[in-house]
């Protein structure tokens, strides 16, 4: 029995990422390109009906969060959030096992996973949510014991309920490692803002002023959302792994028999 260890997991994700690249890179590509297309139409709009609103003497903000076109956005992110999430940590675990998996088993998988996803993600955002709402630490806390809860229910076909129990029984004892190593994953992730925060964070002032897009916000959507996506999947479960590995001693060949 090993202890869960912050540099393995980490590594691990790397090497899901490097590994899962013809497959669930190739996935999360098709997705956010998707993704940037669906953005572009539902943004244009926004702009446009920003733009009138705003003539009408109505004050951005309350502009912005009233419109449908904003609400369409946000639900159509979740709902490929979904797909995503949990078509590529399938995929990711057949990648640990050495098991094969292609494009359209990470399609098949993420909508036939569609329902518990959705239902897994929306307590996760609530729950979540109201810890940061109440204070700050019940936040983190629930963010780093829930944070194996997604892997559970696609590599072990728990239900959601099942999930969150089963996430906070691997995390218990782990929680400091496992925080250290989200913080790492969450500098990891974040560091291209540095290089392209004006351009992103630019994006919100120009939807106000009722102003389309520009192509380069797009394009840097898109390549940040596909790097981001293969990240944050493969770090997820990452973490997963190492928990079992720490708590189990599960290996790579004993983690599902989902693929069976």
């Amino acid at each position: 029995m090993e202890d869960y260890r912050f540099g393995r997991t980490l590594s691990r994700a790397f090497t899901l990422v490097r590994g899962g690249l013809p497959t669930v890179g190739v996935f999360l590509l098709i997705l956010q390109v998707i993704s940037t297309v669906l953005s572009y139409i539902v943004q244009s709009q926004l702009a446009s009906s920003l733009r009138q609103t705003v003539a009408g003497g109505a004050a951005a903000p309350a502009a912005l969060f009233g419109s449908v076109w904003y609400w369409l956005s946000v639900v159509g992110s979740l709902v490929l959030g979904v797909v995503v999430y949990t078509g590529s940590i399938h995929g990711y675990l057949a990648v640990e096992r050495r098991a094969p998996v292609s494009v359209a088993d990470c399609f098949t998988f993420g909508l036939a996973k569609f329902l518990p996803g959705l239902g897994l993600m929306i307590l996760w955002i609530l729950g979540v949510g109201l810890g940061w709402i109440l204070l700050l630490v019940p936040g983190l806390i629930l963010i780093t014991m829930w944070s194996a809860a997604l892997p559970a229910l696609v590599g072990e076909d728990c239900s959601v309920t099942e999930s969150f129990g089963r996430s906070r029984a691997l995390t218990k004892g782990y929680r400091w490692p496992i925080f250290g190593t989200l913080l790492m994953g969450l500098l990891i992730m974040y560091a291209p803002l540095v290089v392209f925060g004006g351009l992103i964070f630019g994006s919100s002032a120009t939807l106000l002023a009722g102003q389309a897009l520009s192509p380069a916000f797009y394009l840097v959507t898109l390549v940040y959302g596909w790097a981001a996506g293969m990240f944050i999947s493969a770090l997820m479960t990452s973490i997963y792994l190492d928990c079992r590995l720490a708590k189990e001693g599960a290996t790579s060949g004993h983690i599902t028999d989902v693929f069976s």
